[in-house]
């Protein structure tokens, strides 16, 4: 119950701290390391995901994988579509905007205060948007982890078995048993449950295939569920 009210939370925080931080990187990337892309850096990385996705198009938990996701994809636009969110950025970047001309009668601070002001609004459109793109990343990510969630229930099981197995032959081998081992293992498997996805939904490049995430991530949850259950001092 405890370690159920723990992974649940640190999802949910994990989550909102990997769409800040995602936010932050593109923001960042957007003036060196993709500067060409700008905003549209995120759009391309959830095209990717999207396409990882579509090559998996069944789950035990979703029967259609890529109609789900195209849903969370939608629901995280929805709210920047009825709030006009994206009319604003659209307005402030369409290729036929036309800018207001400074006038004669226009003084030169208020000139310079009206650039500063255009200026400051297509920069947070950009954000703004930004902030969508990577909004719809991040559940997307967090779907592919749900969709995996058997495996990491089917790692969990052979965890607690191997680690019951060995648990046996060190009590009636005359083993010592060590309590700093336990505790240690039962933070990195709540580490491997909430941190481990921290990583993976922040990453903010491309070119990732989710199946390798979810491999690695359930063998290091089998094998530090064994070493906790290998290590627990009390009898079953």
């Amino acid at each position: 119950m405890e370690l159920g009210l723990e992974v649940t939370f640190g999802l949910l925080f994990v989550t909102l701290f990997a769409w800040f931080v995602g936010v932050l990187i593109e923001i960042v990337g957007s003036y060196t390391l993709w500067r060409d892309k700008g905003e549209f850096h995120s759009q391309e990385i959830v095209a990717q995901d999207l396409e990882y996705i579509a090559m998996a198009p069944r789950s035990l938990l979703v029967r259609d994988t890529v109609e789900w996701s195209n849903r969370v994809v939608g629901w995280v636009e929805l709210p920047y579509e009825r709030v006009g969110l994206k009319r604003w950025y659209a307005r402030l970047h369409g290729e036929g905007e036309q800018r207001t001309q400074p006038t004669a009668q226009q003084s030169i601070l208020s000139q310079r205060v009206g650039k500063a002001n255009a200026s400051m609004q297509h920069t947070l459109s950009s954000w703004v948007l930004m902030s969508m793109y990577v909004g719809q990343d991040v559940l997307l990510r967090l779907s592919v982890a749900a969709f995996a969630l058997p495996a990491f229930v089917l790692a969990c099981m052979v965890g607690i078995v191997d680690g019951l197995v060995r648990r046996d032959l060190r009590r009636w081998g005359g083993g010592r048993e060590s309590s700093f081992v336990y505790h240690h293992a039962k933070r990195y498997t709540h580490w491997a449950l909430t941190g481990g996805f921290g990583l993976y939904l922040a990453w903010p490049f491309g070119g990732f295939n989710p199946a390798y995430m979810v491999f690695v991530f359930t063998m290091l949850v089998a094998f530090t569920m064994s070493t906790a259950v290998a290590a627990f001092k009390k009898y079953v």
